[in-house]
């Protein structure tokens, strides 16, 4: 097992609440060199003086991993580039994110004007990744929730009873001529569901509704004075994301979803089968299933346009790619479009030298006749290469990191020279060499 050094963390937590540092050797039962050691990285961080420094600060064991900040690092050499700054590696990078956050941040998002200011939806996303896309007490009470219901046939009609008995709601099936999947109207009290929704799109759809109804007070305290969420849009948009999060656990309970994705060794296309969703759906969910002591393999899952824009970005681990500088041509989730209705593998390397499986699939939106085309979609699920052999899109692939696929987080930014397919020189670069 690798050594764990992560003394910025240390730090950063031990000044963040005020303590000295023989304070906290003292709470720790350490000598102050000791922990004078640890906090500089001299010494690496042993089980024991985590599990001490978890229950000391009511923190989670992986926020000391190495890997917490790497995202925010990626932002940091992204910004830095495109403001001609330095070019620092990535311990650098680290180091600089855990040891001084908030100088971080503003060399990230200065916010000196209006239009620098960071969008609602970064914000909620950001709240999202900080909870490494899992909400445990959402996720509870829709298992719980799931389980009075019952099996498909029987929870859209107990929901719509639901509904109907304890809010004075009532569900009308398969209504025309509306756009949205689901419609509520205030004044008569109805929520309208579109005619053409499967079983569990409509269990979906109402267990959305139903989550704020069923816990007020809950999505209160996720959301009201939350550091990542400072505006007004930002709450409400990450209340909306809470409902549906509440919603897909309904659909996909926690503990049978995460036992039949290992028995089958994450085949996706047989989860969607078993579920009764989509495959985008089933990917979705397979991002969230970080239960402390019953964890599942550690997805990102990402939607990407055939222009390469990002719509969806969901992660229960790091992710590398640019935000503002598009994505590299050689990465899996652009040749899905080449290859509809197949799956579409990648072992896939990064410059920083961290390596990926990919699973990268097209799907097409919801049709609108003749002569309107659909909105087609890239879906992507990726790993970390230590985590590839759980599933079964590893079978007759060759794993080795030393073979993997070369790929970057955007020409701007990438700092592969001699790749064949790049379009810009990295930012700072007059021209290609």
């Amino acid at each position: 097992m690798a050594k764990l050094y992560s003394g910025a963390r240390i730090q950063a937590l031990r000044r963040a609440h005020g303590i000295t540092q023989s304070a906290l050797a003292e709470q720790l039962n350490l000598s102050t060199s000791y922990l004078n050691q640890l906090e500089n990285d001299r010494r690496p961080l042993t089980a024991t003086v985590l599990m001490r420094l978890t229950t000391t600060f009511d923190v989670e064991a992986s926020f000391f991993s190495p890997d917490r900040n790497a995202a925010a690092a990626t932002e940091l050499s992204e910004a830095l580039a495109m403001s001609g700054g330095p070019t620092l590696s990535t311990e650098e990078l680290v180091d600089l994110v855990n040891r001084f956050p908030q100088i971080a941040r503003h060399l990230v998002h200065p916010a000196t004007t209006e239009s620098d200011r960071r969008t609602a939806y970064d914000h909620v996303r950001d709240y999202f990744a900080a909870h490494r896309n899992h909400i445990d007490p959402l996720d509870r009470l829709g298992e719980d929730l799931a389980a009075t219901l019952g099996q498909p046939g029987l929870r859209v009609t107990r929901l719509a009873h639901l509904l109907d008995t304890d809010f004075n709601i009532t569900v009308r099936f398969r209504s025309p001529g509306i756009e949205e999947r689901r419609h509520f109207d205030p004044e008569t009290r109805q929520i309208h569901l579109r005619h053409d929704l499967t079983e569990a799109q409509q269990c979906f759809q109402l267990a959305e509704e139903l989550a704020p109804l069923l816990h007020p007070d809950l999505f209160t305290s996720l959301t009201a004075d939350h550091p990542d969420l400072p505006t007004v849009k930002s709450v409400e948009i990450a209340r909306t994301g809470l409902a549906q999060y509440f919603a897909g656990a309904v659909v996909m309970p926690y503990e049978q979803f995460l036992g039949f994705a290992r028995e089958t060794r994450y085949d996706i296309e047989l989860i969607s089968a078993r579920f009764g969703v989509s495959f985008e759906a089933a990917c979705h969910r397979l991002s969230t299933l970080q239960r402390r002591g019953k964890e599942g393999v550690p997805f990102f899952f990402v939607r990407s346009d055939r222009a390469g824009n990002i719509s969806k970005r969901q992660s229960a681990a790091t992710f590398h790619f640019s935000r503002t500088n598009g994505t590299c041509p050689l990465w899996a989730l652009h040749r899905a479009f080449e290859r509809r209705g197949h799956i579409t593998r990648q072992v896939a390397r990064m410059p920083d030298g961290r390596t990926y499986l990919w699973m990268a699939t097209s799907i097409s939106g919801r049709t609108h006749g003749f002569g309107h085309p659909s909105a087609e979609f890239a879906i992507g699920l990726g790993c970390d290469i230590a985590e590839a052999p759980k599933l079964v899109y590893s079978q007759g692939l060759n794993l080795d990191p030393a073979s993997a696929a070369e790929i970057g987080p955007g020409c701007r930014l990438c700092p592969r020279e001699n790749c064949v397919q790049r379009a810009f020189p990295p930012t700072g670069r007059e021209s290609l060499r």
